[in-house]
């Protein structure tokens, strides 16, 4: 006999839920960027509050000079696409910096998209939530220890016409890295190169130690690959990735943990 009073009620509580619920997250206490280029040189959030893009050639378009710094894309697109496939053009790049986060947007049109450079000194980046798309070289690139690379999607990777024929969804340097969880799509060599979805690779006479989880690969010369040499091997695990229409979908140093198809 409660049944239709339940009913009556039932609407009026969705609508509060619904009336609350946030449309999509994002960080607005932030420093903006709002034009190109760009330097970061203290500590702190920053964001995008629209779109940017740049037709330069060479240089950065955003470069980190700091550590502990917070870049949220915010949804929008950081766009290097008027250069051409010749660009000499990074997006964005820090060197050395600790405790970098980039997340939630688009990068494309660059040599690389986004490069964390380390000589040594490099600790906790986290790159996650990041489309880069139709970027010439590398899509993704994360140097250090300890880096964690998840929740990406990396597509039409490759194109270069300055440099060699090898073109590379998502590579990571150093040791104890993660890649989690990300979708990496046509990954394509030009010439007698190499195209590897996912390239792991050990740096400074450290063994990497990398863990490669639950990521899928689509079209690509190498899947998972795992750089070897005579003078130091990449180590680690891959457990539960996927992938389709790639010639050697596991290769190099590492350990099959199970789940590979």
């Amino acid at each position: 006999m409660h049944t239709p009073k339940l009913a009556a009620t039932f609407p009026v509580v969705l609508a509060l839920v619904l009336s609350v619920a946030p449309a999509r997250a994002e960080t607005v206490n932030c420093t903006a960027i709002t034009t190109l280029p760009a330097a970061i040189t203290e500590q702190g959030s920053y964001c995008f509050t629209g779109h940017l893009s740049t037709s330069i050639t060479s240089g950065i378009a955003i470069e980190i000079r700091a550590s502990n710094v917070i870049l949220d894309l915010n949804g929008f697109k950081l766009d290097g696409l008027a250069a051409g496939p010749g660009t000499f053009a990074y997006g964005i790049v820090a060197l050395n910096s600790q405790n970098i986060t980039i997340k939630n947007g688009t990068i494309r049109g660059f040599i690389r998209g986004i490069w964390l450079a380390d000589t040594g000194e490099s600790l906790g980046q986290v790159v996650e939530n990041i489309r880069a798309e139709q970027n010439p070289h590398i899509g993704i690139s994360v140097e250090g220890f300890g880096a964690i690379v998840r929740n990406n999607q990396v597509v039409a990777t490759g194109g270069s016409t300055i440099l060699g024929g090898d073109a590379f969804g998502i590579e990571v340097t150093g040791q104890g890295s993660r890649v989690l969880n990300n979708d990496v799509i046509r990954t394509v060599k030009q010439g007698r190169g190499t195209s590897l979805g996912i390239f792991i690779i050990a740096k400074f006479g450290r063994a990497s130690g990398a863990l490669v989880v639950n990521n899928r690969i689509t079209e690509a010369d190498i899947g998972i690959g795992f750089f070897v040499s005579s003078v130091i091997s990449s180590t680690g695990k891959y457990r539960d990735n996927l992938t389709f229409d790639v010639t050697t979908p596991y290769a190099g140093g590492g350990t099959d943990a199970g789940n590979n198809n």
